[in-house]
C-alpha cells in the first residue's frame, strides 16, 4: 500500500463492508466491518474481561464522558457506552457510523470527525481511546498528531488509551497466534460464511501541473476534467515498538505506561496498551 493511498484504501474498507449492512447490525456484523473475528468475539467472558480492562486502564465510572477516535460501526461503543454516563464515537468514514446509529445506544452519539482535528473544545472529556486502530497506521508518524488531539480533548489527570497495538518484538508470535485461532475455529465449526466480495469506490481527482493550467484556460473540458481514480479496500495490520510511545510521552510532557492488552485475549503477550495520561 503506498504512503498516499493508505488513507483511502482504509476507509474504503470500512465504507464497503459497512453499506453491505442495512438494518440494525449483530455482534457478527460488527465484527466483520472492523475486520475482527467474529467467532473469538462471540464469547462473552472475552469480552467482559475487554470491558473491566479498558474502564480500568481510563480509570473512569458510570459518570464520566468518553470519547472513542477510529470508532467505525460501534464494536467498542456496546462494550464501553453503557458502562459511562456519555459516549462519543467519530471516524472518518459515514457508512461505519451509519450503522453505529442503528446500535440504538441510548447515551451515544456518532460523528464523523479526523483524530489529527478533532473539533471538540479543549478540556471537553474525561478519557478517550482508540482501540485497534493504531495498528492500520503505516508509520508511528501518522498517529502522532491523534494521540496529542486526544490528550488535548480530555481533562487534567484524564486518560488517553491507545489499545491493542501489534508489538514488532512479538511480531512473529503473533502470527502464530493468528493461524492457530484460524485453525481451531475452522476445525470447531468449519469455514466461515462467505460474504460477497469488496467492489471499488470511484473518486475523482483534480489534474495538477502546467499542462492542466492551461488546458483550463483554453477551455479544453477533456484535458482539464477531474481524472476517475478507482481505489480498493484494503487494511493492513502493522508492528510498533513499546520505545516510541514512551519517547512521545516524554515529548508532549505527560506520563506514559505500557501495559499488555487483558489477560483473556489469546494475543496477551504479543499486543499491548498505551496509556497517557493529561496534565
Amino acid at each position: 500500500m503506498t504512503e498516499d493511498r493508505w488513507r483511502e484504501r482504509l476507509e474504503a474498507f470500512f465504507e464497503l463492508r459497512a453499506s453491505s449492512i442495512d438494518e440494525k447490525p449483530t455482534l457478527d456484523d460488527l465484527c466483520y466491518i472492523a475486520g475482527r473475528n467474529p467467532r473469538l468475539w462471540a464469547d462473552g467472558r472475552l469480552l467482559d474481561d475487554l470491558r473491566h480492562d479498558m474502564l480500568g486502564l481510563m480509570n473512569v465510572d458510570g459518570g464520566a464522558s468518553v470519547l472513542e477516535v477510529g470508532c467505525a460501526a460501534g464494536f467498542l461503543a456496546k462494550v464501553v457506552a453503557p458502562s459511562v454516563n456519555e459516549y462519543v464515537g467519530v471516524d472518518l468514514a459515514e457508512a461505519p457510523l451509519a450503522v453505529a446509529r442503528r446500535l440504538e445506544l441510548k447515551n451515544a452519539s456518532f460523528e464523523r470527525a479526523s483524530g489529527e482535528r478533532l473539533h471538540f473544545s479543549d478540556r471537553r472529556f474525561d478519557a478517550a481511546f482508540c482501540y485497534d486502530v493504531f495498528s492500520n497506521f503505516p508509520s508511528f508518524a501518522a498517529g502522532e498528531p491523534i494521540i496529542a488531539e486526544m490528550l488535548r480533548v480530555v481533562k487534567p489527570q484524564g486518560r488517553v488509551l491507545i489499545g491493542s497495538i501489534p508489538d514488532r518484538e512479538r511480531a512473529e508470535e503473533l502470527q502464530v497466534v493468528a493461524r492457530n485461532l484460524t485453525t481451531k475455529f475452522e476445525q470447531e465449526f468449519g469455514p466461515e460464511a462467505e460474504r460477497a466480495p469488496l467492489g471499488t469506490i470511484r473518486k475523482y481527482e483534480q489534474r495538477s501541473g502546467r499542462a492542466a493550467k492551461i488546458a483550463n484556460l483554453l477551455g479544453l473540458s477533456k484535458l482539464s476534467a477531474p481524472i476517475p481514480i478507482e481505489i480498493k479496500p484494503e487494511i493492513v495490520s502493522y508492528y510498533f515498538d513499546r520505545k516510541d510511545f514512551i519517547a512521545l510521552g516524554r515529548r508532549l510532557g505527560v506520563e506514559t505506561r505500557i501495559v499488555d492488552i487483558h489477560p483473556l485475549n489469546p494475543y496477551f503477550g504479543t499486543r499491548f496498551n498505551a496509556v497517557f495520561e493529561s496534565r
